[in-house]
């Protein structure tokens, strides 16, 4: 069975190849050699067309390369403008305004100053928090706040930067970059991360007068619980030392006790120091609160001395006390260009770059097109020339009553002309 099909098979395809020479005999040799190479140089151009849609990639034929790999005369490279590129465009771009930079009072209103711990510090690990700069401009003093994740504990430590005496005052402290700190810190809190969830933070309050002294606050807590304790610090430049200023809570909680029968120690009170005192700078200005009940109680403003050797009250009603303010921090004024204008111009410059964009699509689009229409016109002026060329030959050889032979067997297939050209040949 298989081989009676496969014997008919053959029989067909013999059959076949033999029409088909029979066709290829009855067409002239040079009608052929026309519709070839017009079939030829269609798939050029198709090839062309199709390529030239496609974005530019590193593979390419050795007369590419060479041509763009060509040498550039000194006229061609002055011809370009070199210095004149299109710098990129991001469409997500937005005019951000600058700021101005100015300096203000550090602890302005008195007693302010406060040291958060935001979010981010469990992620980066470390914080550097608002400095303070003297009011000599010599020297600026920042927290670095450290978040240690196996216990959920906070530490601090408190460090210093000389300021750069040839710059103003504004520079001094915009350029004061902590590389430039001084190795070890002024104060440290303790390390110890036994204990989970505890925080113990450094805050710098102001500068003395003279700009000797600084007097900061040491906040202990819990970080469920709120602030456990207050401690406050005065650390002197010329000594190189930091002192605890203990005498002034066992002052406060000695006079409750004998006075108003309060025993300060069985309840949650604490200090905030304020700032030195404006008429002696050797003591220091602070108030105290007590959370005896729903409403905490004033237990009034108090002062110590740098030397923690004397405490006294100095008003039950909170008035009356002077207190210097020395130290500046950096802050930025209003931006110079207004919230609502700046989302105006922003509004307005994403529908440029909207309507920029549609413009460049349909110009794109109008291109695309245009090189589709004259693709498709240089293929139809291709056939109609190979037609005319056909036809030409056509009617040569009826005008002549030519007949055609084969130049190689003499059989029908080719014109006597070819057939005598050969035999010259």
């Amino acid at each position: 069975m298989f081989t009676a099909l496969a014997g008919m098979y053959m029989a067909a395809k013999v059959q076949f190849m033999q029409t088909k020479a029979n066709i290829t005999r009855r067409q002239d040799k040079q009608v052929s050699e026309i519709i070839y190479k017009n079939k030829i140089d269609k798939l050029d151009e198709k090839e062309k067309y199709k390529k030239s849609k496609l974005p530019e990639s590193g593979y390419m034929t050795l007369e590419e390369y060479e041509e763009k790999s060509r040498a550039l005369s000194r006229k061609n490279i002055s011809d370009k403008v070199l210095d004149k590129a299109d710098m990129p465009k991001d469409k997500n771009f937005v005019y951000v305004p600058q700021y101005i930079f100015k300096l203000v009072k550090y602890n302005d209103p008195a007693g302010s100053p406060e040291l958060t711990l935001p979010r981010r510090l469990e992620f980066d690990r470390q914080v550097n928090a608002q400095g303070i700069v003297s009011g000599d401009f010599t020297k600026l003093v920042y927290p670095a706040v450290y978040y240690y994740a196996d216990g959920d504990c906070v530490s601090c430590d408190l460090f210093m930067i000389k300021l750069d005496p040839k710059l103003s005052d504004l520079d001094k402290v915009k350029k004061a970059n902590i590389v430039n700190k001084e190795p070890n810190p002024l104060l440290s809190t303790s390390k110890d991360i036994d204990r989970k969830f505890v925080f113990r933070t450094l805050t710098p309050i102001d500068f003395s007068a003279d700009s000797s002294k600084l007097l900061i606050k040491e906040k202990i807590g819990y970080r469920h619980d709120g602030i456990w304790k207050t401690d406050l610090w005065v650390y002197d430049f010329d000594k190189k030392e930091a002192k605890n200023l203990t005498s002034v809570r066992e002052a406060i909680s000695y006079y409750w006790k004998n006075s108003k029968g309060v025993e300060l120690n069985d309840n949650r009170w604490d200090i905030y120091p304020m700032g030195f005192d404006a008429n002696n700078d050797n003591r220091v200005i602070l108030s105290a609160y007590a959370y005896t009940g729903a409403k905490p109680m004033f237990l009034g403003i108090w002062s110590v001395d740098v030397g923690n050797e004397s405490s006294k009250l100095e008003s039950l009603d909170g008035a009356g006390v002077p207190i210097s303010v020395v130290g500046y921090k950096l802050a930025t004024e209003h931006e110079i260009v207004p919230m609502s204008q700046l989302e105006f111009e922003a509004k307005q410059a994403r529908k440029e770059i909207k309507k920029e964009a549609k413009i460049k699509r349909t110009e794109a689009k109008k291109i695309s097109h245009q090189e589709l229409i004259e693709y498709r016109h240089k293929i139809h002026q291709m056939d109609m020339n190979t037609l005319m060329k056909v036809r030409e030959r056509q009617n040569y050889l009826k005008t002549n009553n030519k007949k055609t032979k084969d130049g190689v067997t003499d059989n029908l297939g080719v014109s006597e002309e070819n057939n005598d050209n050969s035999e010259k040949e």
